[in-house]
Protein backbone atom coordinates (compact mmCIF):
# COMPACT_ATOMS: atom_id res chain seq x y z
CA UNK A 1 0.00 0.00 0.00
CA UNK A 2 1.22 3.29 -0.94
CA UNK A 3 1.67 5.67 2.37
CA UNK A 4 -0.25 8.81 1.97
CA UNK A 5 1.63 10.59 4.31
CA UNK A 6 4.97 9.88 2.05
CA UNK A 7 5.60 13.00 -0.29
CA UNK A 8 7.96 13.29 -3.07
CA UNK A 9 7.49 16.56 -4.62
CA UNK A 10 7.39 20.26 -3.44
CA UNK A 11 4.35 20.73 -0.63
CA UNK A 12 2.90 22.52 1.76
CA UNK A 13 1.60 21.42 5.18
CA UNK A 14 -1.25 23.44 5.88
CA UNK A 15 -1.45 24.04 9.90
CA UNK A 16 -4.43 25.04 11.11
CA UNK A 17 -3.10 24.86 15.21
CA UNK A 18 -5.63 21.90 15.89
CA UNK A 19 -5.47 18.51 16.68
CA UNK A 20 -5.84 17.21 13.80
CA UNK A 21 -3.61 18.90 11.69
CA UNK A 22 -1.12 18.19 13.93
CA UNK A 23 -1.14 14.51 13.85
CA UNK A 24 -1.55 15.16 9.86
CA UNK A 25 1.92 17.05 10.58
CA UNK A 26 3.68 13.88 13.19
CA UNK A 27 2.56 10.95 10.37
CA UNK A 28 4.18 12.96 7.76
CA UNK A 29 7.56 13.46 9.67
CA UNK A 30 7.74 9.77 10.84
CA UNK A 31 7.06 8.56 6.90
CA UNK A 32 10.37 10.85 6.30
CA UNK A 33 12.51 8.89 9.00
CA UNK A 34 11.69 11.52 11.27
CA UNK A 35 12.64 14.59 9.56
CA UNK A 36 10.92 16.71 7.21
CA UNK A 37 12.51 17.33 3.61
CA UNK A 38 13.53 20.72 2.65
CA UNK A 39 11.07 20.42 -0.18
CA UNK A 40 8.27 20.44 2.23
CA UNK A 41 6.91 23.66 4.14
CA UNK A 42 4.72 23.73 7.22
CA UNK A 43 2.49 26.79 7.49
CA UNK A 44 0.46 28.68 9.71
CA UNK A 45 -1.55 31.43 8.87
CA UNK A 46 -2.97 33.64 11.76
CA UNK A 47 -6.04 35.48 11.35
CA UNK A 48 -5.38 37.54 14.51
CA UNK A 49 -8.33 35.99 16.03
CA UNK A 50 -6.79 32.50 17.34
CA UNK A 51 -6.94 31.35 20.82
CA UNK A 52 -4.33 32.40 22.30
CA UNK A 53 -3.68 28.31 23.63
CA UNK A 54 -3.84 27.71 19.36
CA UNK A 55 -0.89 30.03 19.16
CA UNK A 56 1.14 27.95 21.89
CA UNK A 57 0.14 24.99 20.60
CA UNK A 58 2.11 25.68 17.15
CA UNK A 59 5.05 26.76 18.70
CA UNK A 60 5.11 23.57 21.11
CA UNK A 61 4.41 21.32 17.85
CA UNK A 62 7.10 23.20 16.37
CA UNK A 63 9.61 22.61 19.21
CA UNK A 64 8.49 19.25 20.39
CA UNK A 65 8.75 17.55 16.80
CA UNK A 66 12.35 19.75 15.75
CA UNK A 67 10.46 20.97 12.73
CA UNK A 68 10.39 24.67 11.50
CA UNK A 69 6.79 26.10 11.25
CA UNK A 70 6.66 29.62 8.76
CA UNK A 71 4.26 31.96 10.73
CA UNK A 72 2.45 33.78 7.64
CA UNK A 73 -0.11 37.02 8.41
CA UNK A 74 -2.06 38.47 5.66
CA UNK A 75 -0.40 42.59 5.38
CA UNK A 76 -1.65 43.92 2.41
CA UNK A 77 -4.85 42.11 0.68
CA UNK A 78 -3.85 44.02 -2.70
CA UNK A 79 -0.27 42.26 -2.54
CA UNK A 80 1.32 45.35 -2.55
CA UNK A 81 3.68 46.02 0.84
CA UNK A 82 6.39 49.32 1.24
CA UNK A 83 9.32 48.94 2.91
CA UNK A 84 11.42 51.58 5.33
CA UNK A 85 12.39 53.59 2.20
CA UNK A 86 8.77 53.58 0.48
CA UNK A 87 9.69 51.19 -2.14
CA UNK A 88 6.95 48.84 -3.51
CA UNK A 89 7.69 45.26 -2.37
CA UNK A 90 5.85 42.07 -4.03
CA UNK A 91 4.82 40.48 -0.98
CA UNK A 92 0.90 41.16 0.70
CA UNK A 93 2.09 38.69 3.88
CA UNK A 94 4.49 38.87 6.57
CA UNK A 95 6.57 36.36 8.39
CA UNK A 96 5.99 36.48 12.05
CA UNK A 97 6.52 34.15 15.84
CA UNK A 98 4.87 33.06 18.33
CA UNK A 99 6.15 36.73 20.22
CA UNK A 100 4.98 38.46 17.30
CA UNK A 101 1.82 37.34 15.98
CA UNK A 102 -1.07 39.29 15.98
CA UNK A 103 -4.01 38.92 18.70
CA UNK A 104 -6.50 40.81 18.50
CA UNK A 105 -7.94 40.32 14.74
CA UNK A 106 -5.35 42.91 12.75
CA UNK A 107 -4.90 40.78 9.65
CA UNK A 108 -8.62 40.28 9.84
CA UNK A 109 -9.57 43.71 10.09
CA UNK A 110 -6.87 44.88 6.77
CA UNK A 111 -8.98 42.07 5.29
CA UNK A 112 -12.44 43.44 5.77
CA UNK A 113 -10.92 47.14 5.23
CA UNK A 114 -10.65 46.21 1.94
CA UNK A 115 -13.68 44.34 1.28
CA UNK A 116 -17.20 45.54 0.49
CA UNK A 117 -19.02 42.49 2.40
CA UNK A 118 -18.42 40.91 5.06
CA UNK A 119 -17.62 37.04 4.56
CA UNK A 120 -20.44 34.80 5.02
CA UNK A 121 -21.53 31.52 4.72
CA UNK A 122 -21.84 31.46 0.89
CA UNK A 123 -18.75 33.93 0.34
CA UNK A 124 -16.54 32.65 2.41
CA UNK A 125 -13.53 35.13 1.27
CA UNK A 126 -11.79 35.37 4.81
CA UNK A 127 -10.20 31.77 4.36
CA UNK A 128 -9.65 32.89 0.84
CA UNK A 129 -7.20 35.86 1.77
CA UNK A 130 -6.14 34.75 5.25
CA UNK A 131 -5.11 31.81 4.58
CA UNK A 132 -5.04 29.78 1.15
CA UNK A 133 -3.99 33.08 -0.56
CA UNK A 134 -1.16 34.47 2.13
CA UNK A 135 -0.20 30.91 1.87
CA UNK A 136 0.21 31.18 -1.89
CA UNK A 137 1.98 34.21 -1.72
CA UNK A 138 4.99 32.98 1.00
CA UNK A 139 5.33 29.74 -0.94
CA UNK A 140 5.38 31.99 -4.36
CA UNK A 141 8.36 34.02 -2.71
CA UNK A 142 10.48 31.05 -1.68
CA UNK A 143 10.35 29.68 -5.16
CA UNK A 144 7.67 27.10 -5.16
CA UNK A 145 6.04 26.72 -9.07
CA UNK A 146 2.18 26.01 -9.53
CA UNK A 147 0.96 23.46 -8.87
CA UNK A 148 2.41 22.35 -5.74
CA UNK A 149 0.43 19.53 -3.58
CA UNK A 150 -1.54 21.01 -0.59
CA UNK A 151 -1.69 18.87 2.56
CA UNK A 152 -5.03 19.34 4.69
CA UNK A 153 -6.04 17.97 8.29
CA UNK A 154 -9.26 16.55 6.82
CA UNK A 155 -10.31 13.23 8.50
CA UNK A 156 -11.61 9.94 6.97
CA UNK A 157 -15.01 10.73 8.71
CA UNK A 158 -15.43 13.61 7.13
CA UNK A 159 -15.96 12.81 3.57
CA UNK A 160 -18.06 15.36 2.30
CA UNK A 161 -15.26 18.15 3.86
CA UNK A 162 -13.30 15.61 1.69
CA UNK A 163 -15.07 15.45 -1.25
CA UNK A 164 -15.13 19.25 -1.63
CA UNK A 165 -11.20 19.42 -0.89
CA UNK A 166 -9.55 16.46 -2.00
CA UNK A 167 -7.94 16.13 -5.32
CA UNK A 168 -9.12 19.63 -6.66
CA UNK A 169 -7.02 22.05 -7.69
CA UNK A 170 -7.64 26.07 -6.50
CA UNK A 171 -5.47 28.82 -6.66
CA UNK A 172 -2.48 26.32 -7.86
CA UNK A 173 -2.21 24.43 -5.43
CA UNK A 174 -3.50 20.75 -5.12
CA UNK A 175 -5.39 19.42 -2.07
CA UNK A 176 -4.15 16.65 -0.46
CA UNK A 177 -5.97 14.47 2.40
CA UNK A 178 -3.93 12.16 3.50
CA UNK A 179 -5.61 11.58 6.65
CA UNK A 180 -8.84 10.70 4.65
CA UNK A 181 -7.25 8.59 2.85
CA UNK A 182 -5.79 6.62 5.11
CA UNK A 183 -9.32 6.66 6.94
CA UNK A 184 -8.14 8.23 10.19
CA UNK A 185 -11.17 9.10 12.13
CA UNK A 186 -11.35 11.94 15.31
CA UNK A 187 -11.20 8.90 17.71
CA UNK A 188 -7.42 8.10 16.33
CA UNK A 189 -6.74 11.89 16.55
CA UNK A 190 -7.72 11.87 20.32
CA UNK A 191 -6.37 8.22 21.54
CA UNK A 192 -2.65 9.81 19.79
CA UNK A 193 -3.15 13.14 21.75
CA UNK A 194 -3.46 11.04 25.07
CA UNK A 195 -0.07 9.50 24.44
CA UNK A 196 1.62 12.79 24.24
CA UNK A 197 3.68 14.85 26.64
CA UNK A 198 2.13 18.06 25.30
CA UNK A 199 -1.21 18.72 23.86
CA UNK A 200 -3.82 21.53 22.80
CA UNK A 201 -4.72 22.94 26.03
CA UNK A 202 -8.67 23.61 24.58
CA UNK A 203 -11.60 21.48 25.28
CA UNK A 204 -12.01 18.21 22.64
CA UNK A 205 -15.29 17.68 22.51
CA UNK A 206 -15.38 14.27 21.06
CA UNK A 207 -12.51 14.59 18.89
CA UNK A 208 -14.34 18.29 17.61
CA UNK A 209 -11.91 21.60 19.45
CA UNK A 210 -15.08 23.96 19.16
CA UNK A 211 -12.88 27.27 20.29
CA UNK A 212 -10.36 25.93 16.90
CA UNK A 213 -9.72 28.32 14.32
CA UNK A 214 -10.81 31.88 14.17
CA UNK A 215 -13.07 31.95 18.12
CA UNK A 216 -16.34 32.77 16.51
CA UNK A 217 -16.42 32.05 13.06
CA UNK A 218 -19.65 32.23 11.44
CA UNK A 219 -19.24 28.66 10.32
CA UNK A 220 -19.66 27.54 13.71
CA UNK A 221 -23.10 26.26 14.99
CA UNK A 222 -24.65 28.95 16.64
CA UNK A 223 -24.64 26.88 19.91
CA UNK A 224 -21.02 26.29 19.94
CA UNK A 225 -20.55 29.97 19.66
CA UNK A 226 -23.33 31.12 22.30
CA UNK A 227 -20.90 28.53 24.13
CA UNK A 228 -17.77 30.09 23.72
CA UNK A 229 -19.60 33.73 24.45
CA UNK A 230 -21.03 32.16 27.44
CA UNK A 231 -17.62 31.31 28.94
CA UNK A 232 -15.23 34.10 27.40
CA UNK A 233 -18.07 37.10 26.45
CA UNK A 234 -15.07 39.27 25.85
CA UNK A 235 -14.54 37.47 22.29
CA UNK A 236 -17.59 38.40 21.09
CA UNK A 237 -16.18 42.45 21.46
CA UNK A 238 -14.69 41.96 17.96
CA UNK A 239 -16.97 40.01 15.96
CA UNK A 240 -19.52 42.98 17.07
CA UNK A 241 -17.43 46.15 16.07
CA UNK A 242 -16.91 44.43 12.63
CA UNK A 243 -20.35 44.28 12.20
CA UNK A 244 -20.83 47.83 13.48
CA UNK A 245 -18.21 48.94 10.96
CA UNK A 246 -19.12 47.57 8.18
CA UNK A 247 -23.26 47.69 9.04
CA UNK A 248 -23.84 44.19 7.87
CA UNK A 249 -24.16 40.59 9.64
CA UNK A 250 -21.72 38.09 8.73
CA UNK A 251 -24.94 35.47 8.66
CA UNK A 252 -27.93 37.11 7.15
CA UNK A 253 -30.21 34.31 8.82
CA UNK A 254 -29.13 34.51 12.12
CA UNK A 255 -29.22 37.77 14.77
CA UNK A 256 -25.93 40.09 15.55
CA UNK A 257 -23.35 39.44 17.56
CA UNK A 258 -23.89 41.80 19.74
CA UNK A 259 -27.32 40.50 19.85
CA UNK A 260 -25.90 37.08 20.59
CA UNK A 261 -23.76 38.02 23.70
CA UNK A 262 -26.70 39.32 25.36
CA UNK A 263 -28.42 36.25 25.06
CA UNK A 264 -25.89 34.14 25.86
CA UNK A 265 -24.95 35.88 28.89
CA UNK A 266 -28.52 36.19 30.19
CA UNK A 267 -28.76 32.38 31.97
CA UNK A 268 -32.33 32.76 31.36
CA UNK A 269 -32.27 32.59 27.39
CA UNK A 270 -29.83 30.35 26.87
CA UNK A 271 -32.17 27.92 24.98
CA UNK A 272 -33.52 30.16 22.66
CA UNK A 273 -31.36 28.90 20.17
CA UNK A 274 -31.50 25.39 18.12
CA UNK A 275 -28.53 23.62 17.92
CA UNK A 276 -26.95 23.56 14.47
CA UNK A 277 -24.56 21.84 12.47
CA UNK A 278 -21.35 23.74 11.98
CA UNK A 279 -20.13 24.09 8.29
CA UNK A 280 -16.96 23.55 7.11
CA UNK A 281 -13.91 25.13 5.37
CA UNK A 282 -10.42 24.90 4.62
CA UNK A 283 -9.05 25.71 8.15
CA UNK A 284 -9.07 22.02 9.30
CA UNK A 285 -9.22 21.00 12.87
Amino acid sequence: MIDPYFIKEPAAISFSGGRTSAYMLWRVIQSHGGTLPDYIKVVFANTGKEMPQTLDFVRDCGEHWGVDIVWVELCDLQRTVHDEKRNVIDRGYKIVNHATASRNGEPFDIFLDGMDALPNPIARSCTASLKIRAIKWYLESIGFETPWTQLIGIRGDEPRRAANLHGKLSEGQEAWCPLFVDGVTAGDVGDFWKEQNFDLALHNDNGTTVEGNCDLCFLKSRGKRMSIIRENPHLADWWIAAERRKKQFFRRDEVSYAKMKIIATDQGNLFDFAEQESLGCFCGD
